[in-house]
């Protein structure tokens, strides 16, 4: 299922927990193979598998909203889980980033309930 990119302009401000990644290393340092749960209402729930960035990126969103402009193109990770894997994540437009000066930008948040099932990450 591919669910449609928001592109309304909010009013209010972005919530203060939206993290801006400048680099991977603000990311959560899981890049391991994982399988997930997504769920969604009135959908059968989903199980999927990320791992490097991508899971990254899932392991984001799962603990605050992200900045869509990054240097890390976040939206190339965003794009497979949502089209490929059926994860519901919106991108919700604001006007005047007063760190950067951007007229208006994103930020991406995840709808969808995911949860952890498993790891392939190897004791130490």
């Amino acid at each position: 299922m591919i669910f449609e990119q928001t592109r309304t302009i909010e009013a209010e401000f972005p919530p203060t927990n939206a993290l801006r990644v400048y680099r991977w290393a603000d990311l959560p340092n899981l890049t391991a193979p994982a399988l997930y749960r997504v769920t969604d209402p009135g959908q059968e729930p989903l199980e999927i598998y990320a791992s490097k960035h991508k899971r990254q990126v899932l392991e984001g969103l799962i603990r605050s909203p992200l900045f869509a402009a990054s240097y890390c193109r976040l939206s190339d990770q965003v794009l497979p889980l949502r089209r490929d894997d059926g994860v519901n994540i919106e991108c919700k437009m604001y006007r005047g980033d007063a760190d950067t000066g951007r007229q208006k930008f994103g930020i991406y948040f995840l709808v969808s309930k995911v949860e952890l099932i498993e790891t392939g990450e190897v004791a130490a």
